[in-house]
């Protein structure tokens, strides 16, 4: 889908190890719906009470979606000895997002051993213009790395 190739044979299992373990993840329902070399998707229905005042998703669930479809996307590249961290990101939030469920589309841009930019884009599973877009900076880190 994106024509990069993964330096780790076996990034899919450890890519969904590691999405297993993101609690905040798991608290707003967000699950892998699919993954390759350099793209993630993640869908997930709103749970009740993550609305803002107006009844649209918060923006911060949008955000959080984003964040970890760009941070996965980066993942299915790392080296198997890393882990990854978003240090940056930009989002654009393009219109209210109504609905029930939504997939959130990670998309690597440029790969690197430290550095990896991706881009994210929130839809409605039936597709049609986006809601919001990320772009988004993320830190390759070693294991045994301080701080990592």
């Amino acid at each position: 889908m994106t024509g990069f190739t993964a330096r780790d044979p076996d990034f899919e299992s450890r890519v969904r190890a590691s999405f297993a373990n993101q609690s905040a993840m798991a608290s707003l329902g967000i699950t892998i719906a699919g993954l390759g070399p350099g793209w993630v998707d993640l869908s997930f229905s709103v749970p009740d009470g993550f609305t803002q005042q107006a009844g649209f998703v918060h923006a911060g669930v949008v955000a959080a979606a984003l964040d970890s479809a760009c941070g996965y996307a980066a993942y299915t590249l790392a080296a198997a000895d890393t882990d990854v961290v978003t240090s940056e990101y930009k989002i654009n939030l393009l219109r209210p997002a109504v609905g029930d469920s939504f997939v959130a589309r990670g998309r690597v841009v440029r790969p690197g051993a430290t550095l990896t930019v991706s881009q994210g884009e929130l839809t409605a599973p039936s597709g049609g213009p986006p809601i919001a877009i990320m772009t988004g900076t993320i830190v390759h880190v070693r294991r045994d790395s301080p701080g990592s």
